[in-house]
């Protein structure tokens, strides 16, 4: 008779820029310990990446079935090596999440966000991100369907702020200059309302970090992170024989967002 269990899944890391990766598993490996209730403990974890010039020239191309290719091409290299479910700490990218093709579920980085935002009630909230993040439908679309009002920079400050983020923080470079301008934006945006601001970008966090705080501030990246961490696979553990067999036989879909 079958004994079902569950278990924190294999979880596959999609990388775009080399700081978000590596913030993600950071955060993935150093919050599952009240997760999984043992010191030191943590998920399996796979990262692929492909060269980020090669995302880059997709980007400025206006190329999102290219940059689909490339994160498809990851998704099938993670199922290979035994991902169960899929995560992208690129803000960006989910440009072309509806044509990425896998064969497991990946969870949507808006998806977190959207259920702290809606957890806190708030109705009004700021972001910041890439152009393409700020400007696009990635997260205004789930926020609007949930009549949530979205508050984006102005135009200079916004092609600012894609400074910022393509010029320094991928490279690793965080300036108390941008980081002071950063912040006037945030405090500019919770005088117009917003009750909390989505850090869309994952090396924004990195740039804020120690800088006092005008409203809330959530980072896209830790949320993704720890929504994984909650995806849970179902096995069941059955005899055959002398031998114990673990079959799979359901994946939650709580986190499913494909």
């Amino acid at each position: 008779m079958g004994n079902p269990i569950e278990r924190i899944p294999h979880i596959g890391i999609v990388a775009g820029t080399a700081e978000g990766a590596a913030l993600c598993y950071r955060t993935l490996c150093l919050e599952a310990e009240s997760v999984m209730g043992r010191r030191h403990a943590h998920p399996e974890v796979t990262l692929h990446s492909f060269s980020l010039h090669r995302y880059m020239d997709a980007i400025d191309q206006d190329n999102w079935e290219g940059v689909a290719v490339l994160m498809s091409q990851s998704s099938a290299k993670l199922t290979q090596v035994g991902a169960d479910v899929i995560i992208c700490p690129n803000n960006t990218l989910h440009k072309a999440f509806s044509l990425v093709e896998s064969s497991v579920p990946w969870i949507h980085i808006a998806k977190p966000v959207l259920r702290e935002v809606v957890a806190h009630r708030w109705r009004r909230v700021g972001i910041l991100g890439t152009q393409t993040v700020m400007e696009g439908s990635i997260y205004s679309e789930p926020l609007h369907q949930s009549n949530i009002d979205l508050i984006v920079p102005e135009r200079e400050a916004r092609a600012r702020i894609q400074h910022i983020i393509r010029h320094e923080l991928i490279a690793g470079v965080r300036t108390v200059k941008s980081a002071m301008f950063v912040q006037e934006v945030i405090a500019e945006m919770a005088l117009n309302g917003a009750e909390a601001v989505i850090l869309a970008c994952t090396e924004l966090p990195l740039l804020m970090a120690g800088y006092p705080e005008a409203v809330s501030l959530l980072d896209s990246t830790r949320l993704l992170s720890r929504s994984a961490l909650r995806y849970r696979v179902q096995e069941e553990r059955h005899s055959e024989g002398k031998y114990l067999v673990d079959r799979r036989v359901v994946i939650s879909a709580q986190e499913r967002m494909v």
